[in-house]
């Protein structure tokens, strides 16, 4: 089966699948930044700190109510959010852990 869509379409799905279609000022409820992890599949982690860590903007930039904190609180306190290996450093969502268990 063939599902046809417009440019506009497709733009407004893939957006919408990235989380860049949501309102960016939404308050980021206390399971919402692990939510958006999810949605992401794993937020890959940078060092590289010009303006600030990548994975910090990446995860902004769909919501600006996060901050760092609540990220290194889910992963080092919470356990919802754990570092793996993917093809670079990522924050993964623990629901995949038994996929990346072997390593």
């Amino acid at each position: 089966m063939t599902v046809e869509l417009s440019a506009d379409q497709a733009r407004r799905l893939v957006l919408s699948a990235q989380g860049l279609a949501d309102e960016p000022r939404r308050r980021l409820s206390p399971g919402g930044l692990v939510d958006l992890v999810q949605r992401l599949g794993f937020v890959q982690v940078d060092s590289i700190n010009t303006l600030a860590r990548a994975h910090d903007l990446i995860l902004f930039s769909r919501n600006q109510t996060y901050r760092p904190a609540k990220l290194r609180r889910a992963v080092e306190r919470d356990g919802d959010l754990f570092e793996n290996w993917t093809h670079d450093a990522a924050i993964i969502p623990t629901r995949f852990y038994p996929y990346w268990h072997h390593r």
